[in-house]
This record gives C-alpha cells, structure tokens and sequence, in this order.
C-alpha cells in the first residue's frame, strides 16, 4: 500500500500526494494531484424568493464584496462572467415563477477542481441581502 500525504493548498484543496514525490524535492504537476471534491458536492444551481432582475444585482454585490473580477455582464441574457482567483466562472440568472428565480455558477472551462468556498460565499451574501429590493432611480 502506497503512503500519501495530504496537502492543503492555498485555495483549500486538499490534494494527496504519494510520499515518493514529496521526498525526492520534486514539485508535483497538476496530473498527479487528486483533489477531494465532486461535482455533485458543490452547489451549483440554487433557488431564491425573489425577482431575477433583484438577484442579478445581488449576485454582482456579492462579486463586488468578495473581490471577484467581474470580466463581463449580459442584462438581457442574465449572465455574468467573473474571475475568482485565477479560474473564470459564469453565473446565469433566470426567473423560475412570479416569485422565485434561480442561480446557477459553473466554471467556464468545464473543470471542476476548486474550491467549494468560491461559491459559498456568493450564496451566503446572496441570503443573507434577499431581503433587500433594487430600485430603479430615476
């Protein structure tokens, strides 16, 4: 049996690394890490009580409050193109009824390895604001 050792990244990925990499003062390449987390493990669509247009706005404070590059944004459409760190992700919007709407964040390239903190925060900023209402000033 192989021993491994288990190194937490700056980014919170816990990878496992098999000792003979660590003692020969080699740096490993991204194929040799494992990290821990799944996709079915990382909420990536998740559903409010609000408008879709008055989530948008959330969803682009709470981008705002956590440092995140917003690259693009499409009003009409929905959606939102940011960078988190180094990785790009893109968040649509849609309304779901009268009443609720939904927001789905996935990575822009289709690789699912980082850290489910990135969109953590988003939906706790998100639900801890819901109750604030946007308002057009005129």
């Amino acid at each position: 049996m192989k021993k491994l050792a288990v190194i937490t990244l700056i980014l919170g990925i816990t990878a496992f690394i098999p000792n003979s990499v660590m003692a020969d003062n080699i740096i490993p390449s991204a194929n040799n890490l494992q990290t821990t987390q799944t996709a079915s493990s990382t909420a990536f669509a998740k559903s409010y009580k609000t408008s879709s247009e008055n989530l948008l706005y959330l969803l682009l404070a709470a981008l705002n409050a956590q440092n995140y590059s917003i690259e693009e944004i499409q009003f009409k459409t929905g959606s939102v193109l940011f960078k988190a760190y180094t990785k790009e992700f893109i968040a649509s919007v849609a309304q779901k009824d009268g009443l609720n709407s939904f927001i789905k964040i996935i990575p822009a390239d289709n690789i699912y390895n980082f850290s489910p903190v990135l969109l953590q925060k988003l939906h706790n900023y998100i639900e801890l604001n819901n109750t604030i209402s946007f308002q057009k000033i005129l």
